[in-house]
């Protein structure tokens, strides 16, 4: 899917506080999500290889369409990097697995949707189907999952935030698509250390000297 999290699954601009917002402090980043989502509170975070970094929640069993349509608030959530640190990298998003069943003539799909904002500049629209993949084709009907994931590069940023995020769930007749509560939503990321002031001042001391030197060794 071209545009999950891409999130998203992310503003400077902060979510409202309300009894809804939790924040957590790391040491590279500053996270604030409502746990008021169908998700509820915050599953994980990670650390992985060269700096990777990640958080997520689980897919509750109350996400289940059968022969409708239905939506889903996901979480909104503010990521920030804290002082010293920039998000860099790669920016990643997945959401999955939903299992779906299809009898006969039965179909079923599966969306996000939201908004994005990168350092306090305007949202934009995100929207994107997630990907099937069957496992089952019998002339009786069908059975699989729903999954996505997307990649996106972040330069240099102090923010994101991801809003109004809802999961759509699409079940014909004879047809059924649900969480067997074993997927997850995650997001991963990297935060970048930015040096201070002060050794950058010390890096261009030093690239003087070198210089001073090499011209003394001319003359």
């Amino acid at each position: 899917m071209k545009s999950l999290i891409a999130a998203a699954a992310l503003a400077a601009c902060s979510l409202p506080l309300s009894a809804a917002t939790q924040t957590m402090v790391f040491t590279e980043y500053t996270l604030s999500y409502d746990d008021s989502s169908e998700l509820g509170s915050l599953a994980f975070n990670s650390v992985g290889a060269e700096g990777a970094l990640g958080f997520g929640w689980e897919l509750p069993v109350s996400l289940v369409a059968v022969e409708d349509s239905v939506s889903f608030t996901l979480p909104s959530f503010t990521l920030t990097a804290n002082a010293g640190y920039s998000l860099g990298g790669v920016l990643s998003g997945f959401i999955g697995n939903l299992s779906f069943s299809e009898y006969q003539s039965g179909s079923t799909s599966a969306s996000v949707s939201g908004l994005l904002s990168i350092d306090g500049g305007p949202a934009y629209s995100l929207s994107g189907e997630l990907d099937r993949f069957e496992q089952v084709n019998t002339s009786f009907g069908r059975a699989g999952y729903f999954a996505a994931q997307d990649f996106t590069d972040l330069y240099g940023v102090s923010s994101i935030t991801v809003s109004e995020l809802t999961l759509t769930l699409n079940a014909s007749e004879q047809a059924t698509i649900f969480s067997t509560g074993q997927g997850r939503l995650e997001v991963g990321f990297f935060a970048i250390p930015v040096p201070e002031p002060e050794t950058y001042a010390l890096l261009l001391a030093g690239l003087g000297l070198v210089g001073l030197a090499a011209r003394r060794r001319l003359h």
